[in-house]
Protein backbone atom coordinates (compact mmCIF):
# COMPACT_ATOMS: atom_id res chain seq x y z
CA UNK A 1 0.00 0.00 0.00
CA UNK A 2 1.24 3.09 -0.97
CA UNK A 3 2.00 6.30 1.44
CA UNK A 4 -0.06 9.12 0.03
CA UNK A 5 2.13 12.34 -0.63
CA UNK A 6 2.83 14.10 2.35
CA UNK A 7 2.00 17.75 3.22
CA UNK A 8 4.98 20.53 3.68
CA UNK A 9 5.45 22.90 6.16
CA UNK A 10 7.91 25.63 6.86
CA UNK A 11 8.73 26.44 10.56
CA UNK A 12 7.16 29.71 11.94
CA UNK A 13 11.26 30.73 12.75
CA UNK A 14 11.89 30.33 8.94
CA UNK A 15 8.84 32.42 7.34
CA UNK A 16 10.64 35.88 7.49
CA UNK A 17 13.56 34.13 5.26
CA UNK A 18 11.70 32.07 3.40
CA UNK A 19 11.73 32.25 -0.59
CA UNK A 20 8.96 31.07 -2.57
CA UNK A 21 10.70 30.06 -5.26
CA UNK A 22 13.12 27.61 -3.80
CA UNK A 23 12.14 24.44 -3.85
CA UNK A 24 11.22 22.39 -0.36
CA UNK A 25 12.53 19.39 0.93
CA UNK A 26 10.42 16.24 0.05
CA UNK A 27 10.24 14.04 3.53
CA UNK A 28 9.02 10.92 1.24
CA UNK A 29 6.73 8.81 1.79
CA UNK A 30 6.06 7.06 5.41
CA UNK A 31 8.19 4.14 6.33
CA UNK A 32 8.73 1.51 9.11
CA UNK A 33 11.88 2.27 10.28
CA UNK A 34 12.05 -0.32 12.65
CA UNK A 35 9.36 -2.69 13.77
CA UNK A 36 9.27 -5.41 16.78
CA UNK A 37 5.66 -6.40 16.70
CA UNK A 38 6.41 -9.73 16.95
CA UNK A 39 8.58 -9.80 20.09
CA UNK A 40 5.90 -10.77 22.31
CA UNK A 41 5.45 -10.58 26.23
CA UNK A 42 5.57 -13.98 28.53
CA UNK A 43 2.47 -16.41 28.19
CA UNK A 44 1.17 -14.36 31.33
CA UNK A 45 1.45 -10.89 30.61
CA UNK A 46 -0.04 -11.65 27.32
CA UNK A 47 -3.66 -10.73 27.33
CA UNK A 48 -4.53 -9.08 24.18
CA UNK A 49 -7.75 -10.42 22.28
CA UNK A 50 -7.30 -13.33 19.50
CA UNK A 51 -8.68 -11.04 17.26
CA UNK A 52 -6.24 -7.87 18.17
CA UNK A 53 -3.61 -11.07 17.71
CA UNK A 54 -4.53 -12.40 14.23
CA UNK A 55 -4.80 -8.73 13.15
CA UNK A 56 -1.70 -7.52 14.13
CA UNK A 57 -0.04 -11.00 12.77
CA UNK A 58 -1.65 -9.99 9.36
CA UNK A 59 0.03 -5.93 9.39
CA UNK A 60 2.93 -7.68 10.26
CA UNK A 61 2.89 -10.08 7.32
CA UNK A 62 1.84 -7.12 4.98
CA UNK A 63 5.08 -4.94 6.79
CA UNK A 64 2.53 -2.28 7.49
CA UNK A 65 1.83 0.10 10.35
CA UNK A 66 -2.01 -0.01 10.25
CA UNK A 67 -4.65 -0.41 7.49
CA UNK A 68 -4.55 2.68 5.50
CA UNK A 69 -1.25 5.06 5.79
CA UNK A 70 -3.47 7.77 5.75
CA UNK A 71 -4.74 7.03 9.63
CA UNK A 72 -1.17 8.04 10.39
CA UNK A 73 -0.69 11.77 11.26
CA UNK A 74 3.15 12.45 11.85
CA UNK A 75 4.46 15.94 11.01
CA UNK A 76 7.81 16.21 8.63
CA UNK A 77 10.88 16.40 11.05
CA UNK A 78 9.57 13.89 14.07
CA UNK A 79 9.19 10.45 14.57
CA UNK A 80 6.68 8.06 16.12
CA UNK A 81 7.04 5.66 18.40
CA UNK A 82 4.16 3.24 18.51
CA UNK A 83 3.53 0.29 21.11
CA UNK A 84 0.98 -1.94 22.45
CA UNK A 85 0.08 -3.02 26.12
CA UNK A 86 -0.17 -6.31 27.00
CA UNK A 87 -3.93 -6.32 27.03
CA UNK A 88 -3.69 -4.74 23.42
CA UNK A 89 -4.32 -0.78 23.82
CA UNK A 90 -2.12 1.52 21.32
CA UNK A 91 -0.10 3.91 22.36
CA UNK A 92 2.01 6.79 20.73
CA UNK A 93 4.33 9.39 20.91
CA UNK A 94 6.21 11.52 18.47
CA UNK A 95 9.63 12.87 18.90
CA UNK A 96 11.69 15.24 16.90
CA UNK A 97 14.44 13.97 14.92
CA UNK A 98 17.35 15.35 16.63
CA UNK A 99 16.22 12.90 19.49
CA UNK A 100 16.69 9.88 17.12
CA UNK A 101 19.07 8.49 19.61
CA UNK A 102 17.06 8.67 22.79
CA UNK A 103 13.97 6.95 21.10
CA UNK A 104 15.97 4.09 19.68
CA UNK A 105 16.71 3.72 23.18
CA UNK A 106 13.28 3.59 24.23
CA UNK A 107 12.07 1.24 21.56
CA UNK A 108 14.66 -1.42 22.73
CA UNK A 109 13.56 -1.25 26.09
CA UNK A 110 9.65 -1.08 25.05
CA UNK A 111 10.56 -4.49 23.11
CA UNK A 112 12.40 -5.82 26.08
CA UNK A 113 9.64 -5.44 28.16
CA UNK A 114 6.84 -7.24 25.48
CA UNK A 115 5.32 -3.69 24.32
CA UNK A 116 5.70 -4.58 20.80
CA UNK A 117 6.95 -1.29 19.55
CA UNK A 118 7.23 -0.10 15.87
CA UNK A 119 8.90 3.19 15.14
CA UNK A 120 7.85 5.60 11.91
CA UNK A 121 9.56 8.44 9.76
CA UNK A 122 9.21 9.46 6.63
CA UNK A 123 11.72 7.70 4.21
CA UNK A 124 14.36 11.20 3.24
CA UNK A 125 14.55 11.78 6.94
CA UNK A 126 15.79 8.37 8.24
CA UNK A 127 18.21 9.96 10.84
CA UNK A 128 19.71 6.33 11.57
CA UNK A 129 22.47 5.13 9.52
CA UNK A 130 22.19 1.75 10.24
CA UNK A 131 19.84 1.09 8.22
CA UNK A 132 20.53 3.25 5.22
CA UNK A 133 19.72 6.84 7.01
CA UNK A 134 21.53 9.66 8.22
CA UNK A 135 22.73 11.11 10.79
CA UNK A 136 20.06 12.96 12.82
CA UNK A 137 20.04 16.99 12.78
CA UNK A 138 21.55 18.10 15.87
CA UNK A 139 19.75 19.52 19.08
CA UNK A 140 18.55 23.21 17.91
CA UNK A 141 19.98 26.09 19.57
CA UNK A 142 17.38 27.75 22.36
CA UNK A 143 16.05 30.78 21.41
CA UNK A 144 18.09 33.66 22.67
CA UNK A 145 15.29 36.35 22.20
CA UNK A 146 12.21 37.26 24.74
CA UNK A 147 11.88 34.88 27.18
CA UNK A 148 8.94 32.41 26.73
CA UNK A 149 6.32 30.85 29.35
CA UNK A 150 7.78 27.28 30.47
CA UNK A 151 4.51 24.94 28.81
CA UNK A 152 3.51 22.50 31.70
CA UNK A 153 0.60 21.06 29.74
CA UNK A 154 -0.60 17.89 30.41
CA UNK A 155 0.07 16.91 26.48
CA UNK A 156 3.51 18.19 26.56
CA UNK A 157 4.29 16.36 29.20
CA UNK A 158 3.34 12.80 27.85
CA UNK A 159 5.02 14.34 24.32
CA UNK A 160 8.51 14.22 26.60
CA UNK A 161 8.72 17.24 25.61
CA UNK A 162 8.30 19.52 29.03
CA UNK A 163 10.40 19.70 32.14
CA UNK A 164 8.41 16.69 33.51
CA UNK A 165 10.12 14.86 36.02
CA UNK A 166 11.95 11.65 34.20
CA UNK A 167 13.27 10.73 31.02
CA UNK A 168 11.47 10.12 27.90
CA UNK A 169 11.35 6.26 28.56
CA UNK A 170 9.88 6.99 32.42
CA UNK A 171 7.10 8.61 31.45
CA UNK A 172 6.01 6.60 28.39
CA UNK A 173 6.36 3.51 31.05
CA UNK A 174 4.37 5.52 33.27
CA UNK A 175 1.70 6.50 30.35
CA UNK A 176 1.50 2.42 29.62
CA UNK A 177 1.53 1.67 33.04
CA UNK A 178 -1.86 4.16 33.67
CA UNK A 179 -3.06 2.93 30.70
CA UNK A 180 -3.29 -0.88 31.91
CA UNK A 181 -4.25 0.61 35.37
CA UNK A 182 -7.24 2.41 34.03
CA UNK A 183 -7.88 -1.10 31.15
CA UNK A 184 -8.11 -3.06 34.77
CA UNK A 185 -10.45 -0.49 36.25
CA UNK A 186 -13.03 -1.22 33.47
CA UNK A 187 -12.74 -4.71 33.52
CA UNK A 188 -13.32 -5.05 37.40
CA UNK A 189 -16.32 -2.61 36.47
CA UNK A 190 -17.60 -4.40 33.69
CA UNK A 191 -17.60 -7.72 36.21
CA UNK A 192 -18.96 -6.14 39.02
CA UNK A 193 -22.21 -4.63 36.82
CA UNK A 194 -22.93 -7.95 35.28
CA UNK A 195 -22.77 -9.90 38.92
CA UNK A 196 -25.31 -7.01 39.92
CA UNK A 197 -27.59 -7.59 36.97
CA UNK A 198 -27.87 -11.23 37.81
CA UNK A 199 -28.11 -10.39 41.29
CA UNK A 200 -31.65 -8.13 40.76
CA UNK A 201 -32.91 -10.53 38.06
CA UNK A 202 -32.35 -8.47 35.31
CA UNK A 203 -31.99 -11.57 32.75
CA UNK A 204 -35.08 -12.56 33.94
CA UNK A 205 -36.50 -9.01 33.55
CA UNK A 206 -35.27 -8.83 29.64
CA UNK A 207 -37.11 -11.91 28.84
CA UNK A 208 -40.19 -10.54 29.96
CA UNK A 209 -39.80 -7.65 27.25
CA UNK A 210 -40.69 -10.76 24.66
CA UNK A 211 -43.77 -11.80 26.05
CA UNK A 212 -47.30 -10.73 25.01
CA UNK A 213 -50.60 -9.38 26.56
CA UNK A 214 -53.98 -10.69 25.91
CA UNK A 215 -54.28 -7.46 23.33
CA UNK A 216 -51.03 -8.68 21.20
CA UNK A 217 -49.55 -5.55 22.31
CA UNK A 218 -45.64 -6.56 23.45
CA UNK A 219 -45.07 -5.44 27.42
Amino acid sequence: MAAPSNRIFIPAANLETYDPSTPLPDPGPLKLLFDNRHILPSAAENTMSTYQTYRLQGLIKLGWPTYGYNKIHLDPGTLKLIWYTHAGAEGSRSYALWQAEVVYEMFTSLTEAGFRPMLLGYTNENPYPSIGGSEPPPKPRKDLGAPRRKVTSASGYVSGHSGGKGNPHERVMAIIAREEEREAREREEIVRMGEKAEAVGYGEKVGLLGSKAGDGEVV
